[in-house]
């Protein structure tokens, strides 16, 4: 493992002299008016953000080439950046603002607005001896007035962000406490008395939402129920801020003592399969990939977190949105791991100078002190020494069962893989998909869960289940009455047990709002020598249900012959052979729009339960292998 995070780290650095070699000589693209009211026209996110991030591709490429080699031509560009990025009349996207009802849209803290103030921040105290100072001030001034004065200004919550239960509050919350050490902390003894509430008001805030909130997001088994995803992207704001607020406070506010961080540090390496291919559930995806710095981090920090499969780590052009907080902390973090590893000794997190190309530890701001008392929520506690070990693998378990998240992930010896789910529909980035599964041979995705569908303004409105991705239909879940599932907290799983030897059953009746329903009980019984599916489901009735239809979904074109359907990718397969269905198997294809804004083509392949004869109780049975 050492050496499989030396190479990462030398390749990281190499792709960012690279990409500063490549972008050094071109101009920072524009962004407009008639940029930013296209998605306010149309609904379109992607053509206003994709310039939107390139520019902050330009900010981090400049930023880590700066910290690593600090040659005189890539600060002179990056003060041109920053420059740029100073004068963009919102920092927040179209999606998250609305210019018609608020005179102020301008000035408004989302997501990306606290990223930009974090990076700002930061990026300007680690090149502080190198940046010119009108360049830093320029930087310093726009982050007070753009996102930390009106933070601290306002009344909590700010916005949904600061007492919700979800990636925002890490990510926001974790942004600003982050920006107002940088800029306000190392200047502690030069501060205003109202400068000083300022940063004591702001970190009180952050420390209280992110424990209150953001921790209460996961489940109690560590499950991030919005999808890995998103697990990445809260979790590394939160490392990178509890890790510089307890340096900054010398140890009297650790945000890491809460108890739940095992689990959730450990939820990651659970959701890869060995091919790589990940778990997909809600806004997820099937190939997602992790980050080495934070992975490094946790796996340092908590014995629990594995380190998943090298093939999938996340290098400087996997994150499409530049996000600085990760992509620092992917030299900072695993540059210490490796010399924590290389040394063989319990070294603890060290601050390291930024001097002959080595990057500077994340977030090591000095401990100055504030004028009179702190009053940070975070608790005070004594921090633990980290134990050097070779990072751990996620064992090779059959099954992974994370019970409150109603997640049962099942892998064979051949390669094949499967996992399902109950919950309900009303969860982060919900999909309605209580009860579904999915099917792999090897890296091949056979029987789908497609997951994160392409961001528009429909989406997140109450359009989002005429989505295929999102409905049910878009789900391997049976329909009654040609009906599907409903969305809502109320709609969910009754019941969910899994035996830890291949065996998940999961009742989810109570999905589908139908009075003539009584009861679904879907009974998965997996192999793990040949990787074979078995599914059984129990249909019991309280009166006359006209129709019920299994649904599976495919991304491959199947092959129907009598009362099997092949289903062929590139490099495998697997055969669905269905019980008491002799050619009544129809197939229609559909088409989504994934995460990208790429038109895909896909499968649904339906038959019906036979429901003659039936007096209250009908079953459905079918079998997946591989070929």
């Amino acid at each position: 493992m050492l050496a499989e995070l030396e190479r990462f780290y030398a390749d990281y650095c190499s792709s960012i002299r690279r990409e500063a070699d490549a972008l050094r000589g071109e101009k920072v693209p524009a962004v407009t008016e008639e940029l930013f009211a296209i998605y306010e026209n149309t609904g379109n996110r992607l053509t206003y953000e994709g310039v939107y991030f390139l520019r902050r591709k330009y900010l981090a490429v400049f930023g880590l080439k700066g910290i690593l080699d600090g040659e005189e031509r890539d600060i002179l560009k990056l003060e041109e950046v920053i420059r740029d990025i100073c004068g963009e009349e919102c920092w927040a996207l179209p999606a998250h603002v609305n210019r018609k009802a608020d005179e102020n849209w301008r000035i408004y803290v989302d997501l990306f607005a606290s990223e930009t103030a974090q990076t700002l921040a930061e990026i300007t105290y680690l090149l502080k001896d190198r940046l010119s100072a009108e360049v830093s001030e320029e930087a310093r001034r726009e982050v007070m007035r753009r996102v930390l004065v009106p933070f601290a200004q306002s009344r909590a919550p700010y916005s949904h962000w600061e007492y919700g239960e979800s990636n925002w509050c890490a990510v926001c919350g974790g942004s600003i406490g982050s920006a107002a050490i940088y800029l306000l902390g190392e200047r502690a003894e030069q501060l205003t008395g109202e400068e000083t509430e300022t940063l004591r008001r702001i970190l009180d805030r952050v420390c209280y939402s992110l424990e209150h909130y953001y921790l209460k997001s996961f489940a109690g088994d560590g499950a991030c129920l919005e999808g890995l995803g998103y697990f990445t992207y809260g979790m590394t704001y939160f490392t990178g801020f509890a890790q510089q607020l307890y340096e900054f406070t010398g140890g009297k506010s650790d945000l890491f003592q809460n108890e739940k961080l095992a689990k959730i540090a450990a939820f990651q390496a659970k959701c890869y399969f060995p091919s790589g291919k990940t778990v997909s559930f809600a806004d997820g995806f099937t190939d997602d990939t992790f980050r080495p710095g934070l992975t490094c981090y946790l796996a340092q920090k908590y014995p629990e977190a594995g380190i998943p499969p090298m093939e999938r780590e996340a290098g400087l052009n996997d994150d499409n949105c530049y996000r600085w907080m990760g992509l620092y902390r992917n030299l900072a973090w695993t540059k210490d791991y490796t010399d924590f590893l290389r040394r063989g000794e319990c070294a603890g997190m060290v601050n390291l100078k930024v001097a002959s190309g080595e990057p500077n530890t994340a977030g090591s701001v000095k401990s100055e002190k504030l004028s009179g008392e702190r009053s940070f929520a975070g608790t005070a506690a004594s921090k633990a020494a980290s134990s050097v070990r070779e990072p751990a693998r996620e064992a090779a378990a059959s099954q992974i069962i994370l019970p409150d998240a109603q997640w049962s992930i099942c892998r064979s010896r051949n390669g094949a893989g499967m996992a399902a789910k109950g919950g309900h529909n009303g969860e982060p980035h919900n999909h309605n998909d209580v009860g579904s599964f999915f099917y792999l041979n090897g890296k091949e995705f056979l029987l789908a869960d497609l997951g994160c569908g392409e961001y528009t303004r429909d989406y997140f409105s109450e359009k989002r289940y005429d989505f295929l991705c999102c409905r049910s239909l878009g789900h391997n879940v049976p329909l009654i009455n040609d009906r599907e599932q409903m969305p809502g907290s109320g709609y969910g799983c009754s019941s969910f047990e899994a035996d830890g030897l291949g065996r998940t059953v999961i009742g989810f009746g109570g999905a589908y709002a139908n009075p003539e329903l009584k009861s679904l009980v879907r009974t998965l019984d997996w192999n793990e020598e040949n990787g074979t599916l078995s599914v059984r489901d129990c249909f019991k009735m309280n009166g006359r249900l006209q129709s019920i239809k299994e649904n599976l979904i495919t991304e491959w074109e199947p092959e129907i012959c009598g009362n099997t359907i092949r289903i062929k990718g590139k490099s495998g397969g697997c055969l669905v052979t269905v019980e008491g269905v002799d050619g009544a198997i129809c197939r229609s294809r559909r088409e989504f729009s994934d995460h990208g804004g790429i038109r895909r083509d896909v499968w649904l392949l339906q038959w019906e339960v036979p429901l003659e004869g039936a007096e209250g109780e009908t079953q459905s049975c079918f079998r997946v292998e591989m070929l």
